[in-house]
């Protein structure tokens, strides 16, 4: 429980300080640049564990499910969202949505990197950590 609020701290203030040195535009919700910035980041957490976990092809067919699952999951919360093309601001409320969404779901990978304690039994999939991350 500690390890996760210290994770959702850590996440926070990583967002807040790459946003903190960028144009002001780029800092507007919904822009392409936040979106991006998101995307990247859910991208690299997702590559890591491939890395991470590369002895356990197992693991990572079913994360790779998981993923796919996960994509047509935001793909229809999207269009739940946003039902009508005539929505004010389509694109950018998109954005905004598609930032929250990819965000999660970066927390949520971000937990067979972070590691878990010995004594989790419910750890599932998820490697202990290290000695000097716990």
């Amino acid at each position: 429980m500690v390890r996760m609020c210290c994770l959702c701290l850590m996440m926070g203030m990583l967002s807040l300080a790459s946003h903190a040195f960028a144009e002001p535009k780029a800092m507007e919700g919904g822009s392409l640049e936040r979106l991006e910035y998101q995307e990247a980041a859910l991208n690299d957490t997702y590559r890591r564990i491939f890395k991470a976990y590369a002895d356990d092809p197992v693991f990572l067919a079913r994360l790779r499910e998981a993923q796919r699952a996960w994509l047509k999951f935001r793909d229809a919360e999207l269009k739940a969202l946003f039902p009508r093309a005539d929505y004010p601001d389509l694109k950018k409320a998109r954005n905004v949505w598609l930032e929250r969404l990819a965000a999660d779901r970066t927390l949520q990978l971000s937990r067979w990197l972070m590691g878990a304690e010995p004594d989790d039994m419910a750890r599932g999939s998820i490697k202990v950590a290290p000695v000097e991350k716990r």
